[in-house]
């Protein structure tokens, strides 16, 4: 849905004279507020194509990974929410790419919406896990054992230091995700 459909100068002008308008075809289209606006739209569908197959590379990832999780620390509820969040909000991206694309005055706030979701996940999930003291099953601790895969030491660093990397992880991750969220909304068409 293009915004600017071409129309020849004297077509425009007799539309104009028929509608009673005593512009001229320029000042007519001068007066047009909104056409310079979506001029942002192709720098928003480039970041949004950008976003889209990151996310879609994450997504997949995260689907092929799941399995192999839960046979070695698992089942968990947590891993199915976070990878149907993650699969959700990479179907919404690809919505907002198609509506920057397409010049829908709906994508600023798809996109905005989208992305403002998926940043306040992110700042959950980091804060949550910072909240959580990181322990390791008595399984993963037998396996690491066995095969010699770690260091009790250097376990116990990755433990104390895990609160920090979740909480890096959470406000590096959702102001970012704010940030683009925003960005998005920056192309709202005011009028």
């Amino acid at each position: 849905m293009d915004p600017l459909i071409s129309i020849p100068r004297e077509a425009l002008a007799e539309l104009l004279r028929a509608a009673g308008s005593n512009l001229t075809p320029e000042e007519y289209v001068a007066s047009l507020p909104a056409t310079r606006l979506y001029e942002r739209y192709a720098s928003r569908a480039k970041a949004a194509a950008i976003s889209k197959y990151v996310l879609v590379v994450v997504a997949v990832i995260a689907v092929l990974f799941l399995p192999g999780a839960w046979s070695m620390f698992g089942f968990s509820i947590e891993d199915i929410i976070v990878t149907g969040g993650l699969v959700a909000v990479t179907f919404f991206e690809y919505r907002v790419h198609r509506y920057f694309r397409e010049h829908n005055p709906l994508a600023p706030s798809l996109g905005f919406r989208n992305q403002s979701c998926f940043a306040a996940g992110i700042l959950i999930y980091g804060l949550y896990h910072a909240a959580l003291l990181t322990q390791v099953s008595p399984q993963v601790q037998t396996m690491i054992e066995t095969n010699n895969l770690i260091d009790p030491e250097t376990l116990g660093l990755l433990q104390n230091l895990s609160p920090v990397f979740y909480l890096v992880i959470g406000v590096v991750g959702g102001v970012s995700q704010f940030g683009l969220a925003w960005y998005y909304r920056t192309a709202q068409v005011r009028g």
